[in-house]
């Protein structure tokens, strides 16, 4: 079966979000052949073995490799956001460069920022700061007790 245009966007999409921390994680990578197989039936065709060992993330153009699918069903636009998804949570850890991966798709499918629901961790910085003051700031003494 020979890879079809939308095949090897598909198949770098994946690995773009592969790569999305600057790293790729064993566990990344045989998902994104996971995938590929399952959706084309069990086999990698040689095509696209070869696209995945020759991908340069650095080279990657993602807004015009999402504009392939931007004409595409809204719900087909987010089962694509799902399966990138899907390569991010391979590794078990939660990066916020992947994050920033998924919502960087989304914005080039022409999707509303609703679609990533549950698909990223929304993290607000000052929400942190204000957290980490709260931790490490110690508590006032109890009333009665002598200064140091």
């Amino acid at each position: 079966m020979a890879a079809t245009d939308r095949t090897q966007a598909l198949t770098d999409l994946l690995l773009g979000a592969a790569y999305a921390d600057a790293h790729l994680d064993d566990r990344e990578a045989e998902r994104v052949q996971e995938l590929l197989a399952y959706m084309l039936d069990g086999k990698v065709p040689g095509e696209l073995e070869s696209r995945i060992d020759g991908f340069d993330p650095e080279a990657f153009d993602l807004a015009r490799t999402a504009a392939v699918f931007a004409g595409d069903p809204t719900a087909d636009r987010e089962h694509l956001l799902s399966l990138v998804a899907a390569v991010h949570e391979a590794d078990d850890t939660l990066d916020l460069a992947e994050d920033e991966y998924l919502q960087q798709l989304c914005a080039a499918l022409g999707l509303p920022a609703s679609a990533l629901g549950g698909l990223t961790v929304k993290v607000e910085v000052e929400e942190i700061k204000t957290r980490y003051k709260k931790v490490t700031t110690p508590p006032p003494p109890p009333p009665g007790a002598r200064k140091k």
